[in-house]
């Protein structure tokens, strides 16, 4: 997922002169909630280290202790899970539960999904079309065209005109001797301005949306649309300190329509705004090379959301890494929480 430009978060501040201190409002979920996404993460972390058996034990007991709603696609994980240990039955449920929840899943996931007991594979063949059916006939398709037509519009703002305006006005401001008031400043903040301004009319059409139909999840469209959505709200920068959108974004967190990764990616992205230290170093891959406090303590912070803990990166490790190549950083960080 996509975050806001650290230079046009540089470029709003240095441009409005904000320097504000109040440290970004969240909400700290209750004990279960932080015990079952440990679980989760755990799991997960587990099965893309090739533990399935261990893995899905953790999902079972995940799931078996807690009581609120799970997002479908921890059940697709789980599903996967059984599958490898041969845990069939228990795969089915967890198919079941992944896609009339709305999951969909993607050729690679069906090219895993192979069963090899004629009972469930007979089973499986004969409530798949129903199992998928069910949960597309819950999605609101004029919801999802309409986050679908939101992107469209916006796309203009991404090519190489905008990108290079941001980055020339950025290091104009800071650069004493850059002239502010020369013709080729004031064009390209122009289209900065604009970027911003379409960045804020976007925030709030989609807010309009949430009120009258929901929060984006799968249950709702399908999974572009939701990181469409999520994308909008990551960068919705006129909501510095969270405390418009912290009552919803809890609500969908309890929910099990956003991760704590992405709750947290969106508090550190507002602290970036504010000019405040990051406190669960989400924002982006990569993030425990750049640690300029204690580990522990921000491990601590990122308990509270049941996050799984980070560590430091040895810098040795990130020579000859370009940062921008997540296959190559998926070495050294493993990214869980993909909804």
């Amino acid at each position: 997922m996509k975050r806001s430009s650290p230079l046009l978060l540089l470029l709003i501040l240095s441009v409005t002169g904000i320097r504000l201190s109040a440290q970004t409002k969240y909400t700290v979920p209750p004990e279960d909630f932080i015990t079952f996404h440990k679980n989760i993460s755990d799991a997960e972390r587990m099965f893309k280290n090739d533990s399935a058996l261990q893995a899905y034990a953790r999902f079972d007991m995940a799931f078996s202790e807690y009581k609120g709603e799970v997002n479908p696609s921890h059940y697709m994980d789980a599903a996967l899970a059984a599958l490898r240990i041969k845990e069939e039955f228990k795969a089915l449920n967890y198919l079941e539960k992944a896609l009339t929840n709305g999951y969909e899943m993607d050729s690679a996931q069906r090219e895993k999904v192979n069963f090899f007991s004629q009972n469930t594979k007979k089973e499986y063949a004969a409530n798949l079309s129903k199992w998928e059916e069910a949960g597309r006939a819950a999605k609101n398709a004029s919801y999802e065209n309409s986050v679908y037509a939101m992107q469209e519009n916006s796309k203009k703002f991404g090519t190489p005109a905008y990108k290079t305006a941001i980055e020339y006005c950025v290091s104009c401001l800071k650069n004493k001797a850059c002239n502010k008031t020369a013709p080729e400043f004031t064009s390209k903040y122009k289209l900065v301005k604009e970027k911003m301004k379409a960045d804020s009319t976007t925030a709030a059409e989609l807010l309009g949306y949430i009120k009258q139909y929901g929060f984006p999840n799968y249950k709702l469209m399908d999974g572009k649309a939701c990181a469409i959505a999520r994308n909008v709200l990551l960068n919705y920068d006129a909501d510095r300190k969270n405390e418009r959108m912290n009552d919803m974004l809890y609500n969908a967190l309890i929910k099990g329509q956003i991760s704590p990764a992405f709750y947290a990616q969106l508090i550190d992205q507002r602290n970036l705004l504010n000019g405040q230290p990051l406190e669960f170093y989400e924002p982006q891959a990569g993030n425990e090379k750049t640690f300029k406090t204690d580990a522990a303590k921000i491990n601590l912070n990122r308990k509270k959301l049941g996050l799984y803990p980070v560590q430091i990166i040895n810098p040795v490790l990130l020579k000859g890494i370009d940062i921008k190549n997540m296959k190559a950083l998926d070495k050294l960080y493993t990214k869980i929480y993909e909804y």
